[in-house]
């Protein structure tokens, strides 16, 4: 599944782009590149289309890649210029869901060092 950690606990769209933004920023997607077509990506990373579509309109919204009707998602050619951290998305429900799975990330770390402590 090239990277994808299925430890992470970010939701699977966040993962998927910042796959891929990874990708461009280590050039082996350059500026001009074709993207797989979403039912590719979907297929490669295990997850629906519409999770897919998700991760490429965060990637749309930061400037990474542009999309054409009828020909799919290439890498846009100011990709080098996009910030390094994927742009907050739309909506407030998409952050909140972030910051859940990375408390419940947080509160697994945290229990499993309180469980050391009362060990020793």
């Amino acid at each position: 599944m090239d990277g994808y950690d299925l430890s992470d606990p970010r939701p699977a769209y966040l993962r998927i782009a910042t796959l891929v933004r990874d990708q461009i920023q280590l050039g082996d997607l350059k500026p001009g590149d074709q993207l797989p077509s979403m039912r590719a990506l979907a297929e490669q990373y295990e997850v629906g289309v519409e999770t897919i579509k998700r991760s490429l309109e965060l990637l749309r919204a930061g400037g990474v890649i542009v999309s054409r009707q009828g020909k799919g998602s290439f890498v846009s050619e100011r990709a080098d210029d996009a910030p390094a951290s994927l742009p907050p998305s739309a909506g407030i429900a998409d952050q909140v869901d972030a910051l859940r799975a990375e408390l419940a990330g947080v509160k697994e770390r945290l229990a499993q060092l309180e469980a050391r402590v009362n060990e020793s």
